[in-house]
């Protein structure tokens, strides 16, 4: 099959998109990608990457345009520009592109609009669109960004209403996300339960992590360091529990590491709270393994309720007990398989979950271990979840031919 990608972000962006495509060229599929150029998680520049700037036209078998799209930066502004100079840019490649593909694949981990150009693609050629759902809009805009104005959700709801008609197949990363659309009048057999997979965890040979003490109980967040993973309340949590031997590690950055950092000295924590910043694939899940649990947290909101973030896969994935500060689907998967401890995202319950944590025996938490990984076995395998993917677009472009 010839599969056309339609991502804001892509390599050296880290985004599972990079290991499906990978993983489809290996399969004997052709991989084109149209994306933007890398800025994620800061909102700048990667080094070495500009506008006058020669880039890489192809990784590992994958074929990538890159069209102009300007940094979001910090700012409400900068994060409108960064959105529609993507739609602009994509939009003009698909007005002049003349290759024909097979089917339409849309990576949405935010903004919707990323849909606006594949739509676009289908209508001049008449193939299969596919729209792998990561966010809920306009849920998105108001839990996370607080903006609710009536123009404004009009606005996002007629976009939404456009990319889901266009779409033949609507892959939900969580239950809560196809329960969303089914309300929304979304037809029901357009809706697939498909969620985010995670590649297998490869560290033969690996060590554990020299800055994680040998007599302390230590639990790492690996992901992006944004607002809306609610990590404050870990930094309280930490200020409620010096003194004890739990310490706190964060692997990775963002937009709120700034922010994190002064709250971290503010609460006279930097013993218990270690920063380690951005590091490679391999190496962060080296983190997550050696630790003795991993941290998932979100906002508490409708929204985050809904979420199966790919960072629990990860987590699973590396066999690694969980301590879960949250509600809805993450922490009911987390609670009912045995495959960690959770408590609501409010300060006292974390102090109390942290503590019950690090009480463990050996034997509970190898047990814990154990479920972990075998849950992320049967659900959540790359091979297991591409495979269906597979089958999913060979229906569609058998039908389209039919």
């Amino acid at each position: 099959m010839k599969i056309l990608v339609f991502s804001q972000y892509f390599y050296p962006e880290n985004f599972r998109i990079n290991a499906l495509c990978q993983e489809l060229v290996r399969r004997g599929h052709a991989v084109t990608v149209v994306t933007g150029y890398p800025q994620y998680p800061l909102g700048r520049l990667y080094d070495g990457y500009g506008f006058d700037i020669p880039y890489e036209t192809s990784w590992n078998g994958v074929t990538i345009h890159r069209v102009k799209v300007h940094p979001r930066g910090k700012g409400l502004a900068g994060m409108l520009r960064n959105t529609m100079d993507y739609v602009v840019e994509a939009e003009k490649w698909v007005k002049n592109c003349r290759e024909r593909f097979d089917a339409v694949y849309v990576f949405e981990v935010s903004p919707v609009t990323v849909g606006l150009p594949a739509a676009a693609y289908k209508k001049k050629f008449h193939v299969p669109m596919f729209f792998n759902l990561q966010d809920l809009w306009p849920e998105n805009v108001e839990e996370v960004l607080g903006i609710r104005f009536a123009p404004v959700t009009w606005c996002i709801n007629r976009i939404v209403d456009r990319i889901y008609t266009a779409s033949d197949k609507i892959l939900c990363a969580s239950q809560g996300f196809t329960q969303n659309l089914r309300s929304r009048g979304v037809a029901p057999p357009k809706l697939v339960y498909w969620p985010q997979f995670c590649p297998d965890v490869h560290l033969e040979g690996a060590r554990r992590p020299e800055i994680y003490p040998e007599d302390t109980f230590n639990i790492v967040f690996a992901g992006n360091l944004g607002d809306a993973q609610g990590l404050d309340l870990m930094v309280e949590a930490a200020k409620q529990l010096k003194g004890s031997p739990i310490r706190w590690f964060l692997v990775g950055d963002g937009r709120a590491r700034a922010r994190l950092e002064q709250k971290v000295q503010s609460c006279g924590v930097t013993k218990e709270v270690t920063f380690v910043g951005r590091v490679d694939a391999w190496d962060a899940d080296r983190y997550v393994h050696f630790a003795d649990c991993a941290y998932l947290s979100f906002q508490d909101n409708r929204l985050f309720n809904m979420t199966l973030p790919a960072k629990l896969q990860t987590y699973l994935a590396c066999g690694t007990p969980i301590l879960a500060a949250a509600g809805g689907e993450s922490a009911q998967l987390v609670g009912e398989n045995g495959i960690g401890l959770v408590c609501p995202p409010r300060l006292e319950e974390l102090v109390e979950t942290a503590r019950r944590a690090a009480a463990m025996t050996d034997d509970q938490r190898r047990a814990m271990s154990q479920a972990a990984r075998a849950f992320y076995e049967a659900n959540f395998t790359m091979d297991r979840l591409v495979t269906i993917l597979e089958q999913m677009l060979a229906e569609e472009i058998r039908k389209q031919k039919d």
